[in-house]
């Protein structure tokens, strides 16, 4: 099995050598261009004193190609160098990934934060430090929503969809050049300004091309043909051909004028279609085995026809339009032949043909984009297993660590099994009894969207996870800490009732009040969420609480407990069994510098 940190490095070894060559090589070349530039001029310069018209126009044509070979070559070395630029950054993030370092990349996905979400905010999908930040190499828009959809458990899989996507991660995480060359494709630096709805909108709105832009243009390219005969005979003055130009300007402009909006959005979006082309042909020559990758890649043939012919046509008429804006001899062509008026019926006719297929297609793109980005935590941790899921509502883990914490994080076993529905975690504080809350849900996710998991074995059920640890005030809507909470467990139990197989993640509940209501709601709250088929952990600091285990069978204590050694605490982060014998609230105010009167 191939070391991922090795290969990233070596990678980027590879990269750093060729970087250093092209520098080189471009370098020489933009050097070269400024000495063709000079030499052509001294040359012509030397033709023009000298009276030698026809070698000086000859001097002037050879110069000409000269630079724009050069220029083509020096152009094409610089784009390669943007390439490699993109491959370097692929493989860095993927390095950093594993170093633990990807805590400094920029995008966090913090658009998709919702404190309202089932188990999001408290479980680190979005935002600072999170699953988004930690594995995403998306880079179109679609790619970052279907990536935020994936991760956030929109619609619960089933035991096939899962089967589905673990096959697809296990084959993208030993396909890396595909997906780097995936990466590559969407340029280094241009964020992508264009509104895809807007575009989509667009391209799905079925409008008839009308008679005059069909068959009128070929009137006048006729007209323009035998004015051309006439003046070239001699029968006609030139000015007769140069005000037939001037008409065919006016006609150009008249016929397109209501088509100004198609011509806009193209290009607001030239850069977007030319990657999605790059991106079609790469996926259009890959061949995958497994069965939702193969399902993925047929969405790109329609009717037969190819994603891949198509999109090209699509990207010749954009470098057609693209052209009419930045060239000056594109003038010419339109005036002679009315070139615009075929460009947008050409483009219009590409509309009516594919206009509701290229929606699939930037779709299939942007999935392709979210399994990848899932596929970089199999691809660094080649260690981590597959979890197996049941129907059965019970879950059995064996050396379970939080896959964000790298290096520092204890594994531990935990099981909810053979009849036991709720475990009680307690524990002094900065135990580790959050965290290991956030253990068990984060791991659970990563198996619903076909990742391996930080752990030697999970075995889970298929739930919707429910969590309530992060209740904040809101200000705006006049609600406490403790009010948010109470509509947090009220949406928990409503969803155990609808009959939804609900596991649920509780810390500290009911924190905003005294502690015979705390005792008393949380022991309501626990029953309620079993006696309606819900399973889960409850974190708590009520010891009186454990003492359910003697009346339910189906709850179990298990504790984090603290050290001492030469009068300074220490965790192992250690799940055991049993409940809680030890508190440090006393100590932990001491460390930090209150001091404590003693009555």
């Amino acid at each position: 099995m191939e070391n991922p940190k090795e290969y990233y490095e070596s990678n980027i070894n590879k990269i750093n050598k060729n970087l250093g060559e092209l520098e080189r090589i471009i370098l020489t070349f933009a050097v070269l261009r400024l000495i063709i530039v000079i030499v052509g001029i001294a040359v012509m310069y030397y033709l023009y004193k000298a009276d030698k018209f026809i070698y000086l126009c000859a001097s002037f044509l050879a110069t000409l190609l000269i630079f724009i070979l050069t220029a083509i070559f020096h152009n094409n070395k610089i784009n390669e160098k943007e390439q490699y630029l993109l491959k370097l950054e692929y493989n860095e993030k993927g390095l950093k990934r594993i170093n633990g370092e990807w805590k400094e990349f920029e995008d966090k996905g913090e658009e998709f934060l919702n404190n309202s979400h089932n188990f999001s905010g408290d479980l680190d999908i979005f935002g600072k430090n999170s699953l988004f930040q930690w594995i995403n190499t998306t880079k179109s828009p679609l790619g970052r929503k279907k990536l935020a959809e994936i991760l956030s458990l929109k619609s619960l899989p089933n035991k096939q969809i899962i089967k589905d996507r673990q096959e697809a991660i296990k084959e993208l995480s030993g396909k890396r050049e595909f997906c780097e060359n995936i990466y590559i494709s969407f340029n280094k630096g241009k964020k992508d300004k264009h509104s895809v709805d807007k575009f989509l909108a667009w391209m799905e709105k079925e409008e008839k091309i009308s008679f005059t832009v069909r068959y009128v243009p070929y009137l006048f390219i006729t007209i323009t043909l035998l004015f051309l005969y006439l003046t070239a005979a001699g029968r006609v003055p030139v000015n007769y051909l140069i005000l037939d130009l001037f008409v065919n300007y006016l006609v150009v402009k008249l016929l397109t004028k209501n088509l100004s909006d198609s011509i806009n959005i193209i290009l607001e979006n030239k850069n977007a279609i030319i990657q999605y082309e790059k991106i079609l042909r790469i996926l259009s020559s890959e061949e995958f085995s497994t069965r939702k990758l193969v399902k993925l890649k047929e969405k790109l043939i329609n009717s037969g026809e190819n994603c891949m012919v198509e999109i090209n046509k699509l990207k010749n008429i954009v470098n057609w339009i693209g052209d009419s804006n930045a060239n000056a001899y594109y003038l010419l062509l339109n005036v002679f032949m009315l070139s615009d008026i075929f460009v947008l019926y050409n483009l219009e006719k590409w509309r009516r043909k594919n206009g509701f297929k290229i929606r699939t297609w930037i779709k299939t793109i942007a999935e392709f984009e979210a399994l990848i980005s899932i596929s970089n935590i199999a691809f660094d941790n080649p260690k981590w297993s597959y979890p197996d899921f049941t129907e059965e509502r019970s879950i059995e883990c064996r050396g379970i660590a939080h896959p964000l914490l790298g290096e520092k994080a204890e594994s531990n076993d935990f099981a909810l099994h053979h009849g036991k529905k709720a475990a009680l975690i307690t524990g002094s504080n900065m135990s580790g009894k959050s965290t290991f809350l956030r253990t068990i849900g984060f791991n659970m996710v990563l198996g619903y969207i076909g990742s391996p998991v930080r752990a030697e074995k999970l075995n889970s059920g298929i739930f919707s996870i429910y969590t309530c640890m992060r209740t904040q005030d809101n200000l705006e809507e006049s609600i406490s800490s403790f009010y948010a909470e109470i509509l947090r467990i009220k949406l928990v139990i409503e969803a155990a009732r609808s009959g939804e197989k609900v596991f649920f993640l509780l810390d500290e509940i009911f924190k905003g009040t005294n502690s015979k209501d705390r005792h008393d709601g949380a022991k309501i709250l626990i029953e309620q969420l079993v006696k309606s088929g819900g399973i889960g952990l409850v974190s708590t600091h009520d010891f009186e609480l454990c003492d359910l285990e003697n009346i339910h069978n189906w709850l179990i204590n298990f504790n984090f407990q603290e050290y001492y050694i030469d009068d300074k605490i220490k965790f192992d982060y250690k799940l055991r069994n049993g409940r809680s014998m030890t508190q440090n609230a006393k100590y932990l105010m001491k460390l930090a510098g209150i001091e404590i009167v003693e009555n």
